[in-house]
């Protein structure tokens, strides 16, 4: 019965159901949550279904809560710089950006981007650019290593990388927006 409602969840969803999609997952999510427990890889699946949805339909304060948790299992669970940990801090990142949380943003695109840059440079690099498109402090922030509690591993070339943002942002309002705007789930 959970696969059929999970099949015909991804059937809503890839149809463009995003709302009906969004009830079946929550659905899922709640099943899982109690039967397998939550941190199930079937319970933060149905979770980051749900934040998907949620980004469709932009219920920013919505997906601003369930981001906040499953980001944190997906520390836990995969790691910071883990493929899914980082597709949950665009979607919280971007769902923050809405609910003008500029300061929160950049704190997020800051260690996902440290955590990133070993595997995915030019990724990290677009997050550093939303960084510095949101807060002209990020380089200030990312040079004291520590952020919420967690500490940079690459500091320094977190910190050039920035600083080349914010040259390239501080007079160009179109590149501004374009460097928040990838942030923007696909």
């Amino acid at each position: 019965m959970l696969d059929e409602l999970n099949s015909q969840a991804r059937s809503l969803y890839d149809a463009g159901e995003f709302t009906h999609a969004l009830a079946d997952y929550s659905v899922l999510r709640e099943i899982r949550s109690r039967r397998e427990g939550p941190y199930s890889v079937k319970y933060l699946a149905a979770l980051h279904d749900c934040v998907r949805c949620m980004s469709q339909l932009h219920l920013w304060s919505d997906s601003d809560l369930l981001c906040s948790e499953l980001h944190a299992k997906y520390v836990r669970t995969h790691g910071r710089g883990g493929a899914d940990t980082v597709d949950v801090a665009r979607h919280w990142a971007w769902a923050m950006v809405h609910l003008d949380q500029a300061d929160h943003v950049a704190a997020l695109c800051l260690t996902t981007a440290d955590a990133m840059w070993d595997a995915d440079l030019p990724g990290a690099d677009r997050l550093l650019g939303a960084a510095a498109a949101q807060s002209t402090r990020s380089a200030e922030l990312a040079e004291t290593g520590l952020i919420d509690g967690v500490a940079l591993r690459h500091t320094a070339d977190v910190v050039a990388s920035l600083n080349r943002w914010n040259g390239l942002l501080t007079s160009d309002a179109a590149a501004r927006t374009s460097a928040t705007e990838s942030l923007a789930p696909a």
